[in-house]
């Protein structure tokens, strides 16, 4: 029988955890989300993230641009948050207008308020696994702890080690620093993305495929039985809209053919939020030299 890996619970127990944190501390965290322009989309999800965060505690901020804004101006206005103790978090919700370079933009959010975990010095102790705190990705963090669920750790050795994973997309967001997470858990992880020649192969003997892509279908009946596995776990990182349904990049004839999947809507994302939540608070203890707060 599938397991259906439920996002929605494992949220709710992450939120759980980090209202009860927040609750010890003397003052509240404070986040804040800039958006530039008006993408419909955008608009949906920072109203998610901060609806999560006011229900465990945390204050939020919205600041909305226009899309003419230059780059210089909104480096400027992350400026003044970096150096203003009121603020713990920030975050800049992609995707950017085309005139404004992500990079830049990325590093001009001090790494300590880095709540999505892109700016490369926290990139950087990622991949040498650095015992300084820093922030981690979001969504890669998230997806470790969902399969964690699926393949718990026996002692200190965690359950990844020696599964061969397939990674199918190699965003600078999803894809890449999951890569690196998954190899310090001790996989082997081969790297792909929706362009790559015969995908069928590379993902031969993978016991696990990730793809966020948003190529609708693109996981299907083929692909998992091309790993030659009786058991795979699929999870599914990917979005996009068919019609009126927002759908992820494995397709619904594979359900039943997998050892555990996550659905689209309600797994990868709402875990996401909860790990964004998770990292405010981490953001906060780091920027008031408290313990790290640690979580089940």
């Amino acid at each position: 029988m599938t397991i259906l890996i439920d996002g929605k619970k494992i949220a709710r127990d992450i939120r759980r955890q980090v209202k009860q944190k927040i609750q010890q501390l003397e003052t509240k965290p404070r986040f804040v989300v800039v958006q530039v322009g008006e993408n419909p989309a955008s608009t949906i999800y920072v109203q998610n993230k901060l609806k999560a965060c006011r229900r465990v505690g945390i204050e939020t901020v919205n600041v909305n641009l226009d899309s003419d804004i230059t780059e210089d101006d909104l480096r400027g206005l992350i400026e003044g948050f970096n150096n203003s103790k009121s603020y713990h978090g920030i975050l800049v919700q992609l995707p950017l207008p085309e005139h404004i370079r992500l990079e830049p933009v990325i590093e001009e959010i001090h790494p300590n308020k880095d709540v999505d975990g892109l700016h490369p010095l926290n990139v950087g102790r990622l991949t040498v696994r650095s015992q300084i705190p820093y922030l981690h990705p979001c969504t890669p963090f998230g997806i470790v702890h969902m399969l964690d669920t699926v393949y718990p750790k026996k002692g200190s050795v965690s359950g990844l080690q020696r599964k061969k994973i397939a990674v199918i997309g190699q965003s600078l967001i999803v894809g890449r620093p999951l890569a690196i997470m998954l190899q310090n858990e001790g996989a082997t992880v081969a790297m792909c993305d929706k362009f790559t020649r015969n995908l069928e192969q590379e993902v031969r003997g993978a016991d696990i495929i990730i793809s966020a892509t948003g190529v609708v279908g693109l996981v299907n009946e083929e692909l998992v039985a091309a790993t030659g596995k009786e058991e795979v776990t699929v999870i599914d990182a990917g979005i996009a809209r068919l019609g009126d349904k927002i759908v992820g990049d494995a397709d619904l004839e594979i359900y039943d053919k997998v050892h555990a999947i996550t659905p689209v809507p309600g797994g990868v994302g709402p875990v996401t939020v909860a790990f964004l939540i998770r990292n405010i608070l981490k953001a906060y203890c780091i920027q008031h030299n408290l313990p790290i707060p640690t979580f089940h």
